[in-house]
């Protein structure tokens, strides 16, 4: 039934709206059309680009949301191979179901244009190893969801990664009761300290 799913996305929405700017490429967009989602939070974006695993969702998008792009690649093998870079990066719900995090954090920082920010959600390790757990059990959230989280990150870990890859980390918060965190990564002069 997953009753809560539907909210947590939401939640989620709303809690990175704020961040979106520019241009903006969506990697793991999933089936739903971004620009729709964020047009009732006043978002600035200028253009918006989707990248997704499946062939068979990117031609859905396609013809769904025809001024937007789509493109299917797997995240952790395929290069991103995009003409452009972007203000905006988003990894909603995403990285802790990707096993090789360095490939795409290397191809995430060279697709971010110069003072240009990553916006990151994923699970705590108590939302995910408790909670979701929990809620899964009880029919409440998605059990794939929490069957597929390769690596689970906290604070000390994005800020790891972020210097790894030349990357600041900006802002950190929890929400969701301490379930899930917004990491916001930028690409300027802090990360060269």
């Amino acid at each position: 039934m997953e009753l809560l799913t539907p909210y947590l996305a939401r939640a989620r929405t709303a809690r990175i709206a704020p961040f979106i700017r520019g241009s903006v490429l969506d990697l793991g967009c999933g089936s739903h059309g971004v620009s729709a989602v964020y047009d009732q939070y006043c978002v600035q974006m200028t253009d918006y680009c989707g990248i997704e695993r499946s062939q068979e969702s990117v031609l859905k998008l396609k013809k769904r949301y025809p001024k937007q792009q789509f493109f299917a690649r797997d995240l952790d093998r395929d290069r991103l191979e995009l003409d452009r870079k972007f203000d905006c990066i988003l990894m909603i719900a995403l990285v802790e179901h990707l096993f090789n995090q360095q490939h795409v954090m290397s191809e995430v920082v060279n697709a971010l244009n110069p003072d240009g920010i990553i916006v990151m959600t994923t699970p705590t390790p108590f939302g995910n190893d408790i909670v979701h757990r929990l809620g899964a059990s009880l029919g409440l959230f998605a059990k794939a969801a929490v069957d597929d989280h390769i690596v689970i990150y906290n604070h000390h870990r994005f800020r790891l990664m972020a210097g790894e890859v030349g990357l600041h980390l900006k802002t950190y918060k929890t929400f969701q009761f301490f379930c899930n965190q917004i990491a916001v990564l930028e690409k300027s002069s802090l990360s060269a300290r």
